[in-house]
């Protein structure tokens, strides 16, 4: 004997297989499913033929997913999180080699070899914890402009160290020795600050989310 509920409890199972994350887009599909079986069953079909009829007009689950993929997160937000992503990968990998040079060669001093080894580990924890401190903006417009500022800023800013910065290291008076450890370390610094700033752009489409289970 057909069952209602077990067949609609079914359905759930293949929609969260199919990547549909509880609790809002299920819900509201679930919502969406027991109006259209009811309105099926008034105009006279069976429970099990009102049950198949709805689901096929509700949609099938992989069709579903890519709908609220696609509504969830504009052209604009998805370019916007790999630029920040973009940022911090570059970022890390120029990082990590200066620091492998800071503590191979012999200049750095102690305390610019912590110096480094700190700019480090503030750009790794801020990648792996960042979505659990930003703000959750629902406007994704909104979001979108303010991470986009921030990658932004993310290039302008090391642009800007590689501008103004590195000349002061290297137009020295004759005779004077180049501070390798000071340069080292401000090379690190400078690439953490545009990981962190690619991070907040990456990382307010991650936060979005969290408060209730989908992009606005």
């Amino acid at each position: 004997m057909f069952d209602l509920e077990k067949s609609i409890a079914e359905w759930r199972k293949q929609m969260l297989a199919a990547g549909i994350k509880a609790p809002v887009p299920l819900e509201e599909l679930e919502i969406h499913l027991r109006e259209e079986i009811s309105r099926q069953i008034k105009s006279g079909l069976s429970e099990q033929k009102a049950f198949e009829i709805s689901v096929q007009r509700i949609g099938q689950a992989q069709a579903l997913k890519f709908e609220f993929e696609k509504a969830g997160i504009s052209l604009e937000a998805r370019f916007v999180k790999l630029a920040g992503m973009a940022c911090g990968i570059v970022a890390a990998l120029f990082s990590l080699w200066i620091l492998l040079v800071l503590l191979t060669v012999p200049e750095p001093n102690l305390t610019e070899r912590v110096l480094g080894l700190i700019a480090i580990a503030i750009m790794i924890l801020s990648w792996r914890y960042h979505h659990r401190f930003l703000p959750v903006i629902h406007r994704q417009q909104i979001r979108t402009v303010i991470g986009g500022l921030c990658c932004l800023a993310s290039i302008g800013g090391m642009m800007l160290f590689i501008k103004a910065i590195v000349p002061h290291f290297l137009n020295l008076p004759a005779g004077t020795d180049l501070p390798v450890g000071q340069m080292l370390v401000s090379f690190v610094w400078a690439w953490a600050g545009m990981a962190i700033l690619g991070g907040v752009g990456y990382g307010l489409t991650e936060a979005a989310p969290k408060s209730n289970g989908q992009y606005v």
